[in-house]
């Protein structure tokens, strides 16, 4: 055997001697204490549902404008504890099914720990149990129904309830507009029922008579026959808690059919489309929580949106989400952590000062009185 022979052989063992070590003990693996955790950076999803199309989506659709500059500011300033949030926009067209659904999805397949919303009741009262049984938090922005303070544990919202909407429209009716007769005409919906309640008892209590109460769904364009029946009626005031799309049917075929009595409706008529579509028809006033955003805050809705609209809902919604990533910075994604440090929470925000009380509720409310005119609301106390 000649020297190149002998070294190639030799080579051969070599290699065949380095294979089989690794093969039996395999690579080392670094020790535990060697080991670094990286940071974790992938988003906090959050869901968001409002009514992007359909009835209200003119006010839905600057709500979402206000969440987003929120998200942007959050995550500008290095989101929650280094990761971003990315919020997911849901449509819920103040309707209970479309809601319903996009909780479902929310809550199922996003996974998100918390819901900002819905803006309208009818959204809220419909996805609000199956949060509750998930665990979720539900943050609306704009839902009033008195019933929904017996909603659940987990929610919560930084817009008041109608149980102080409506004391205080049945007050103003009867102190300051000298009403004595009135007749309602409401939405068939959590809001529309739950602040029609508590308008009239507190009427009746105050020595008011309801002449007439008719009720009527959501979706009803229709509204002659009862708008025919309240012309023939002696009142002082029509009281009208409906929401966008159905107002202005009705206050259009109200003109038509001659009727010159006032009318009050509640905060559903700050969307801007309505107040420009009814406007010249008839005197339309209405009550809503006080808008007491600073003007900084109006410029970057105006900027985002483009318009100078900041309809109800916009600085909660706002508020909503730098509140709930403030907590989670805190206690993390555990919605039972979220839930109880907002409960101790106490909040200067761009809507005013937020507590909640035992039933996820604001613990006060101010309201003020517009009128519509000129295509647009105007305050008069």
């Amino acid at each position: 055997m000649n020297q190149s022979t002998k070294w190639v052989i030799g080579l051969i063992v070599l290699v065949a001697l380095i294979i089989g070590h690794f093969w039996v003990n395999g690579p080392k693996s670094p020790a535990p204490t060697e080991t670094a955790t990286a940071p974790v950076t992938e988003p906090i999803k959050i869901g968001f549902i409002g009514p992007l199309t359909g009835d209200a989506s003119s006010i839905g659709a600057i709500n979402k404008a206000a969440a987003e500059v929120a998200v942007e500011e959050v995550n500008a300033a290095g989101g929650v504890n280094g990761r971003p949030i990315e919020m997911i926009y849901e449509d819920g067209q103040c309707n209970a099914k479309t809601a319903t659904n996009a909780a479902n999805k929310l809550i199922n397949v996003d996974k998100v720990p918390a819901i900002i919303g819905g803006f309208c009741s009818t959204e809220t009262a419909a996805f609000g149990p199956m949060a509750m049984q998930n665990k979720v938090v539900a943050f609306s922005y704009g839902s009033s129904a008195p019933s929904l303070s017996k909603l659940g544990q987990y929610f919560f919202r930084s817009y008041p309830s109608d149980a102080f909407q409506g004391k205080f429209a049945a007050e103003y009716a009867y102190n300051t507009m000298g009403a004595r007769k009135v007749a309602i005409v409401y939405h068939i919906s959590e809001w529309g029922t739950g602040i029609k309640e508590v308008f009239e008892a507190r009427f009746k209590e105050l020595g008011g008579e309801v002449l007439s109460s008719e009720g009527t769904p959501q979706e009803s364009r229709d509204y002659r026959t009862i708008m025919s029946k309240v012309k023939g009626l002696a009142v002082d005031l029509i009281y009208m808690p409906a929401y966008t799309d159905g107002s202005i049917v009705a206050l259009k075929q109200a003109q038509e059919l001659g009727i010159k009595t006032k009318f009050l409706g509640a905060d559903a008529w700050s969307d801007p489309k309505m107040q420009r579509e009814v406007s010249g028809k008839g005197d339309f006033i209405f009550t809503a929580p006080m808008d007491v955003s600073p003007e900084d805050f109006r410029q970057k809705i105006e900027a985002k949106t483009g318009g100078k609209d900041v309809p109800v809902g916009t600085s909660n919604a706002y508020d909503n989400v730098k509140m709930l990533t403030e907590v989670m910075k805190k206690v993390g994604t555990d919605t039972s952590k979220i839930e109880q440090e907002l409960r101790q929470i106490k909040y200067d925000g761009v809507s005013g000062h937020i507590e909640f009380d035992a039933n996820g509720d604001v613990t006060a409310a101010n309201y003020s009185v517009s009128r519509i005119q000129d295509g647009t609301a105007v305050k008069i106390e």
